[in-house]
């Protein structure tokens, strides 16, 4: 029974609770809770022989009960060394980090900036010092924090959002503006995308082996904005591949361009195919489609998808200007999106988060622009 007892506190704390402890009626909790209920009801004041094995338990329990305390402790220690702060060698360097801390609140991130460098030597440890670092580098990324809020202000959306994942996440996302620049992200990340498809949820009735498509969630293929994401691979038959998402907008006319992530195990060049129920106006001296006898007259628009030949995770970008009309059809009436590669051909993608770009907001009615 202690050995029991034991192996329930150990996995409990570790999260990892075996089936047979995770029912209350089979755990050392319940067991607890049932001798205390049979105590209780028995108003004997005298101990009998049948309450001694209880009692025994009880015991055998309360010497469990402390091991969860340091084994839960010693999870929250990381936690609790890493919100420290840093050790200086002497009290002077400790008020300049501390004035730097206040000048960098304020928003007076020049003069935080002299103060965190006069603390920076006064680390007492290699460690302590990379943490006065950051905010040193914090103080350095500000300038361009400010730049990307302005260009928020003035509706530059796509214009900020790239500088600010390709710029200021990568240099500063680990310093104290992290949060304001997460909250930047996701200020502009909601505002600009409408998300099409981001396979976090395994639908096999969508998405079949049949048809050469399965779901990845070994973190070592993720994508860099992504978790679980979809490998689409040729089929042993050679017949063409294809990747469909019907339940998408029908107006993309609104849209700047569509967009996802690819990374090519086995490289091939797919096409981008937006179908489309409407027709173009007709232009001068364009004939119309001529369509067989019997036959519907399929719209729909194409593109070509800029591919760089790298098994590396890679973003891409197709414009709507780019698509050529096929038949008549127009970005206002789209009724599925494709992606297609021709049969005969060996291809294995990794794809993730595809999803449409909008515009940026023109500026409001009277608003003069500043220069």
């Amino acid at each position: 029974m202690e050995s029991s007892i034991w192996q329930c506190a150990r996995r409990r704390s570790s999260g990892r609770l075996p089936r047979e402890y995770s029912k209350p009626s089979g755990s050392c909790f319940s067991v607890v809770g049932r001798v205390k209920e049979k105590i209780t009801k028995r108003r004997v004041p005298v101990m009998k022989s049948s309450l001694k094995p209880a009692l025994m338990l009880l015991s055998l329990v309360a010497g469990f009960l402390p091991v969860c305390g340091p084994l839960l402790s010693q999870d929250a220690a990381p936690a609790q060394k890493e919100e420290a702060g840093p050790v200086f060698k002497a009290e002077k360097y400790k008020e300049a980090f501390d004035k730097g801390k206040e000048e960098f609140a304020a928003g007076d991130y020049k003069g935080a900036g002299k103060s965190f460098k006069k603390a920076l030597s006064g680390g007492k440890e290699k460690a302590d010092k990379a943490l006065v670092n950051k905010w040193v580098l914090g103080c350095r990324g500000a300038p361009t924090l400010k730049k990307l809020q302005l260009m928020q202000k003035r509706n530059l959306w796509n214009e900020a959002y790239d500088q600010l994942v390709n710029i200021a996440l990568p240099r500063y996302g680990e310093t104290p503006l992290k949060t304001q620049l997460y909250r930047l992200y996701a200020d502009l990340d909601g505002a600009l995308f409408q998300r099409l498809e981001n396979f976090n949820f395994a639908n096999k009735s969508l998405f079949s082996a049949k048809y050469g498509k399965s779901f990845v969630n070994d973190p070592r293929y993720f994508c860099p904005v992504g978790t679980q994401c979809l490998r689409w691979e040729n089929t042993t038959d050679g017949k063409p591949g294809m990747l469909k998402l019907v339940n998408v907008p029908k107006d993309w006319s609104q849209f700047h361009s569509v967009e996802f992530w690819m990374a090519l195990q086995v490289a091939a060049t797919p096409e981008v195919v937006l179908m489309s129920s409407g027709t173009a106006k007709k232009k001068a001296g364009v004939a119309r489609a001529v369509v067989p006898a019997g036959q519907a007259l399929r719209t729909f628009l194409m593109g070509k998808v800029p591919l760089k030949r790298t098994k590396a995770w890679q973003l891409v970008r197709i414009s709507m200007a780019s698509f050529k009309s096929q038949g008549g059809g127009t970005l206002e009436a789209v009724t599925d999106f494709r992606l297609q590669v021709p049969g005969g051909k060996d291809f294995n993608f990794l794809i993730d988060e595809i999803r449409l770009r909008r515009k940026n907001p023109k500026p409001a009615a009277g608003g003069a622009r500043k220069r």
